[in-house]
């Protein structure tokens, strides 16, 4: 005898069932060593480009908020991304980046969903760039992610992490900070 799940139970089990082949058990227990950020120090000269950047210990997502984008967003607009050594992904959905608008000119975008499902961070450079316009950033480049409110740019920040990325920031304060 077959038994009828109601929509909202198959979707439950559809996503458990999809998360625990995403997570097996040697991953699901660095996820939580992935969840602890470290507290960012800001040095006060403005001359060094890596003021924001992450420890290197893998996994450590350092935070940065509205004043420190802002100073990393005038790194690459007033150099390059190449010369600043940033990439700056909002992982916000097209809609959403539609009803705010982009935070500036030089921020990527790139859907946390298709982070998650694609593996973004392990495709070949040449596929990243042809599926999502941009350049895949580089091993020694600093990522920083933004998103709504800072919690999607974390889950992608430990997606890169989980790729091998050291370098790592969450703008914490998302698209809800910046356009108040």
């Amino acid at each position: 005898m077959k038994y009828l799940l109601p929509t909202r139970s198959c979707l439950a089990l559809a996503l458990a069932r999809q998360a625990k082949a995403f997570a097996p058990s040697t991953v699901s227990s660095s996820l939580s060593k992935l969840s602890r950020a470290s507290t960012p120090s800001f040095p006060t000269s403005s001359s060094d480009t890596k003021r924001y950047m992450s420890s290197g210990e893998p996994g450590q997502v350092t935070q940065v908020d509205k004043q420190g984008l802002n100073e990393i967003l005038e790194d690459i607009e007033n150099s390059s991304r190449e010369e600043a050594g940033y990439v700056v992904i909002d992982v916000r959905n097209e809609d959403e980046i539609a009803y705010t608008g982009k935070l500036a000119e030089c921020v990527e975008t790139l859907p946390l969903p298709l982070i998650a499902q694609m593996g973004v961070f392990t495709m070949a450079d040449e596929d990243f760039e042809d599926s999502f316009g941009f350049s895949k950033p580089s091993m020694d480049e600093t990522i920083v992610f933004t998103c709504k409110a800072g919690i999607r740019s974390m889950h992608a920040a430990q997606f890169a992490a989980m790729c091998g990325y050291s370098n790592l920031i969450n703008y914490s304060g998302g698209s809800d900070d910046w356009f108040r």
